[in-house]
């Protein structure tokens, strides 16, 4: 029953449907605070022209080289002048995106995200190569190419269910660049199938950036700098973003959010669909969750799900196909309360995921090197990330329908 039910709540999900989106209270636009955006400290705009180092292309003469479209931008393949065997994605923003009155608090929200994206470096996120001044004077980030899709398209066109060490190994991925995301102190906030890009040989990538939030400036003593808006996609927003004040105002910690998301995408990969419409009280599966969760605490109150040997579980149909192990992770990163649930690098190092093994995203013969975080500086505090097991042989692909 609850796999009919998932994958009918998947199916009337848009490909790119987000809640109405707005900023924080630190980045507010000049319409509803009165105060410009000020563009990054020492940030320089784009005057290397697009065409100057990039040329269109499209794979054969009757496809198109756009990949992609959304509210604020479009995606495109371009390659490289000088070779043309390099192949990158450009994401070409529209001018002012709709959401600002004038240019330069659209151009200064842009300027914010590559700031961030710039400085990231990890074999889980999408790489930003740099920021390029593309036709009619809009701002374009080239990026590195994804040539296997998106998550979401590969969940939409999977035939069967996909197997268990294929679900998983995607899982893990994920997890090892939200951790590597809070490491340095970034939030992304809008974790989905359709912000997780895969390459041809199965690595997965976070991409979309455009709602990611700076929670630390230098962590991780730094002070946690909170978020005051909702923002993301309903059915992978966390409880705590939803307000519950009359005023509708909000403040929580991004990271948790992120967390929430992870385990939210991960049902989607198992069953192609979520275990809630919405984390509210309004919705009748999720009210139904938080009830047996109350029910479990009090019947059991020193349940603890971080304990190897634990086995009596709440009566959670949703979870009934997974293991013990499994149960456990997903329990405490679903924890309805932000403060008690675990952090990303603690569902990195649970024991259930220390056992799965991963692709890699390159040949690489050291097979740490290819799977912890490039920044040698990073790579003390990512033992598990580079400790991970590694399996050259998963086909993410294998079971998706074929094309006439």
């Amino acid at each position: 029953m609850f796999l009919k039910r998932a994958a009918s709540s998947f199916s009337i999900s848009s490909h790119h449907s987000t809640t109405s989106l707005t900023e924080d209270s630190t980045q507010s636009s000049s319409t509803n605070s009165g105060v410009e955006i000020p563009l990054p400290p020492n940030f320089s705009p784009p005057t290397t022209p697009l065409s100057a180092k990039y040329s269109s292309f499209t794979l054969t003469p009757l496809r198109r080289s756009t990949i992609g479209k959304g509210a604020t931008a479009v995606v495109r393949t371009v390659y490289a002048n000088l070779d043309h065997n390099k192949i990158y994605a450009v994401k070409e923003f529209h001018k002012n995106g709709g959401a600002y009155d004038n240019e330069h608090d659209y151009n200064a929200k842009l300027a914010v995200e590559y700031e961030i994206v710039k400085k990231l470096r990890h074999p889980n996120i999408v790489h930003t190569e740099e920021l390029c001044l593309g036709p009619h004077s809009r701002w374009c980030h080239v990026m590195e190419y994804c040539a296997g899709g998106d998550l979401f398209a590969l969940i939409k066109t999977q035939t069967e269910p996909m197997a268990t060490r294929e679900r998983n190994c995607l899982f893990k991925q994920l997890l090892r660049g939200v951790a590597y995301l809070h490491s340095v102190g970034v939030a992304h906030r809008d974790i989905k199938p359709e912000n997780l890009l895969l390459t041809p040989d199965g690595t997965l990538k976070i991409s979309d950036f455009g709602v990611s939030h700076v929670v630390q400036e230098h962590p991780p003593d730094s002070e946690v700098k909170l978020c005051t808006a909702v923002c993301g996609s309903e059915p992978y927003i966390s409880p705590e973003v939803f307000p519950s004040d009359d005023d509708g105002t909000v403040l929580y910690d991004a990271r948790t959010l992120d967390v929430w998301s992870c385990a939210i995408t991960f049902f989607c990969i198992t069953f192609g669909g979520h275990p809630f419409g919405k984390a509210d009280m309004t919705d009748s599966r999720y009210r139904e969750y938080v009830d047996k969760l109350h029910k479990f605490y009090l019947k059991y109150p020193d349940a603890d799900f971080s304990i190897p040997d634990w086995e009596i579980f709440p009566p959670l149909r949703m979870l009934t196909p997974f293991s013990n192990g499994c149960r456990k992770l997903i329990l405490r990163m679903l924890e309805p309360d932000p403060k008690k649930r675990i952090t990303a690098q603690q569902a990195l190092n649970d024991p259930f995921v220390n056992r799965i093994e991963v692709c890699c995203e390159t040949g690489d013969s050291d097979a740490d090197a290819s799977c912890s975080c490039v920044d040698a500086s990073d790579k003390d505090s990512h033992k598990a990330i580079s400790k991970a097991a590694v399996r050259r042989t998963h086909c993410h692909f294998a079971n998706t329908k074929k094309k006439p």
